[in-house]
């Protein structure tokens, strides 16, 4: 059998254990930089029979699938996601299985980014080392009111931690409703009056049609001026180019952005430029307990398909016709 890794930026997924398990079936390929360029990906994996994508760094399209004769499985890292032609992999007969675990790692980086542009730590940090002391003035969190656009998993342990903080909470969703919400002890709100009256909105939304570009020009101006806005979920939530504009003229207070409209971001992008926005490259959950929990759980599903028995299929019409065959 022949394995490959993608995006494996830091050498981090290829270092871990579990990974012997798949070296004593054959051979194992690392890919640890992008390949943006379809003819490039298509050479690199033709002979590949089975694939570990790092989350949704690498586009799996229907033309690139069907390009790919020798792969039968993908082990997705993470959930279902909109990087995958899950339709186009069904009718290729490759088996796509999931393995999840990036809740809590991401849900902490929600508070790190809060923190940091709210108290100013990237700037007080740099204050410092050019030898200035206490040059500006942070805002706290308890009291405040969060604003969580989406109570799934990761929102619900953002909630749990924000009532830790002190804060009133406030959540809005397209499948929300009043008993989940106050089963996590938060109130309900329609999505205008949740940014009317958050001091901190923070967005846990799966990508859809439904939430691409959800908070755009029209929803950032219902935003408090003081306000400030948590993205840790997918960069087109956000329409960027509003989102730029509101914060370069303070239209909102500030920004922590963990994910952009394209990846990795432009560096000539504005929002590297400006002082009231803090930014992350995508590394929600990018920490070594959720690598470990992730790869293996990946590294455990393609176990268990060369068993005979594959678990969290996420299309097992692709199985049956594969057993067919």
């Amino acid at each position: 059998m022949k394995f490959a890794i993608l995006d494996d930026f830091q050498g981090a997924a290829a270092s871990l254990s579990c990974m012997d398990q798949l070296r004593a079936c054959g051979e194992v390929l690392v890919f640890r930089n992008a390949m943006p360029a379809a003819a490039q990906l298509i050479a690199a994996l033709k002979e590949v029979h089975i694939l570990i994508p790092i989350r949704e760094r690498t586009r799996l399209t229907a033309s690139i699938l069907e390009a790919l004769p020798s792969l039968e499985m993908i082990s997705q890292t993470g959930g279902r996601a909109p990087h995958l032609d899950l339709e186009a992999a069904t009718r290729r007969g490759i088996v796509v299985c999931t393995a999840p675990g990036a809740g809590q790692s991401t849900a902490e980086l929600t508070f790190a980014l809060m923190l940091a542009v709210m108290r100013r730590i990237p700037q007080e940090h740099q204050a410092m080392r050019a030898g200035h002391w206490q040059t500006s003035q942070g805002v706290g969190l308890q009291g405040k009111t969060l604003g969580i656009i989406g109570l799934g998993r990761i929102g619900s342990l953002v909630a749990h931690i924000a009532q830790a903080f002190g804060m009133r909470v406030l959540a809005t969703g397209f499948t929300l409703t009043p008993e989940r919400a106050m089963a996590q002890g938060v109130h309900m709100a329609a999505l205008e009056d949740l940014l009317a009256r958050s001091d901190i909105v923070s967005i846990h939304l799966r990508l859809s049609e439904r939430s691409d570009k959800l908070i755009g020009r029209q929803e950032l101006r219902l935003m408090k001026s003081t306000a400030y806005l948590i993205n840790t979920a997918r960069g087109p939530i956000v329409d960027e180019a509003a989102l730029i504009d509101a914060l370069r003229h303070r239209r909102i207070a500030g920004a922590g952005l963990d994910v952009f409209a394209q990846e990795p971001i432009d560096p000539g992008n504005p929002l590297l430029q400006l002082d009231n926005v803090v930014c992350t490259p995508h590394i929600g959950f990018v920490t070594q307990e959720t690598y470990a929990k992730m790869l293996g759980g990946a590294v455990e599903n393609i176990v268990n398909y060369l068993d005979g028995h594959p678990t969290n299929v996420e299309n097992p019409q692709a199985l049956a016709a594969r057993q067919v065959k």
